[in-house]
């Protein structure tokens, strides 16, 4: 029987601040989302091995509780099957533990926005059944460093093992993937800025969120943008090299972040309500919405301005970005 934690509720989103009549097709269906129940529920005689789980009791794998997206039946099967040849086979018991995570959980934006909110479901059951954390996720410094700095009790599943867990605690998923509940999401960043340590930082507030060309979203003319930036006065940091605790420290005193689309602005959630976000997307994309509705969420001001994607990268017209700084 599953325990309700939250109701389902009624997301209506602030509009982007500088929305044209030309891009209302990109945020209509957005305004507004219905958020799902999020609830708990108890599974006895539990196995997991490679970040799956399975019951041989009730031969049922809980697709919807450890897998993202819409992977077919064949593909799950294939998953399932090449991380069981892959294990051990030994087997080791764990009596209680909680199971919070998907196969997309490695992925920054989504161990924060996804996984770290279904812990919030199961926050009062911690202490007896500590999250159960796959070792390859573990293996992520971020994903490591978020479980010590939020005070969580967690158990690490070393890979190529068979686990048998006597009684699992299952959250379900806060919301589909882009969409928040805002609820959880106060909740989790209330219990992330009452940990932070706040070491003293050089800030500034205007920041440009910028990850190096290996992650695909390279900007073509960067030169061009960087000439902008510094008349702006934007200081270009990738918080791939930061701390959480720096992270929050920097953010804390920033009022304007910029940045492309990618896991970089989930970094937001640091930052103090009323404060602008500004997102650089795909032209004509009406399906990444997923940093206009969280900047909602946080209470900030959502502007946008678009990249065009060209073979050696994307480009940035200077001119709009400028225009918009100005405004700012």
């Amino acid at each position: 029987m599953k325990k309700i934690i939250f109701q389902e509720s009624l997301s209506v989103r602030k509009r982007p601040i500088n929305l044209s009549d030309n891009d209302l097709s990109l945020f209509t269906h957005e305004f507004e989302k219905m958020i799902p129940e999020s609830y708990i529920f108890f599974e006895k005689k539990m196995y997991s091995f490679n970040s799956i789980i399975f019951s041989l009791r009730k031969f049922r794998y809980f697709k919807n509780y450890s897998f993202f997206g819409d992977k077919t039946f064949i593909e799950r099967i294939k998953i399932i099957l090449k991380n069981y040849l892959m294990s051990s086979k030994k087997v080791r018991t764990i009596e209680k533990g909680t199971w919070f995570t998907d196969n997309k959980s490695h992925v920054y934006f989504h161990w924060i926005l996804d996984a770290l909110e279904r812990c919030e479901l199961a926050i009062d059951y911690l202490d007896e059944y500590p999250l159960l954390v796959p070792e390859e996720f573990y293996k992520k410094a971020f994903i490591a460093e978020s479980l010590d700095l939020l005070g969580l009790n967690y158990y690490v599943l070393e890979k190529n093992y068979i686990y048998k867990i006597k009684e699992l605690l299952i959250t379900s998923k806060t919301a589909e993937t882009g969409n928040y509940n805002e609820k959880i999401l106060k909740n989790l960043i209330n219990r992330f800025k009452l940990n932070a340590k706040m070491p003293v930082v050089n800030t500034n507030k205007n920041i440009f969120i910028y990850r190096d060309s290996k992650i695909g979203r390279d900007i073509q003319n960067f030169k061009e943008i960087k000439h902008l930036l510094d008349k702006h006065n934007y200081e270009v940091v990738n918080f791939e090299d930061y701390s959480y605790d720096e992270k929050i420290a920097i953010l804390k005193y920033c009022e304007n972040l910029l940045g492309m689309f990618g896991s970089g602005l989930s970094n937001m959630i640091f930052l103090d309500k009323a404060k602008n976000l500004i997102e650089i997307r795909n032209l004509n994309d009406y399906e990444n919405n997923a940093f206009y509705s969280l900047s909602s969420a946080c209470d900030l001001n959502y502007y946008y301005l678009f990249f065009e994607l060209k073979d050696d990268g994307c480009y940035v017209d200077p001119t709009i970005l400028d225009n918009l700084l100005n405004k700012l």
